[in-house]
């Protein structure tokens, strides 16, 4: 993980949030990250680690690329 961990999350919610990362590293496509992120955890991820995910991402921003919460955006988007 790049950025800095918040001690007040659990070592699932540090693991979501590397998981995250790690997809968007990842990803093969460079020309549209967010998009490929958030169809991989609409995929593969369950409604509740997208939740975990999302809120983790409204309290701690800055330990998820940009790309991932671009990812969150439109996948609230299209959940909504």
């Amino acid at each position: 993980m790049s950025r800095e961990a918040d001690s007040d999350l659990d070592y699932e919610q540090l693991h979501l949030v590397k998981m995250a990362n790690q997809i968007a590293a990842n990803v093969p496509n460079r020309s549209n990250i967010a998009t490929e992120v958030s169809n991989h955890m609409r995929t593969f991820w369950t409604p509740v680690m997208r939740r975990d995910i999302t809120t983790i991402a409204q309290g701690n921003p800055n330990m998820l690329e940009p790309e991932v919460l671009a990812a969150l955006d439109q996948l609230q988007t299209v959940e909504a």
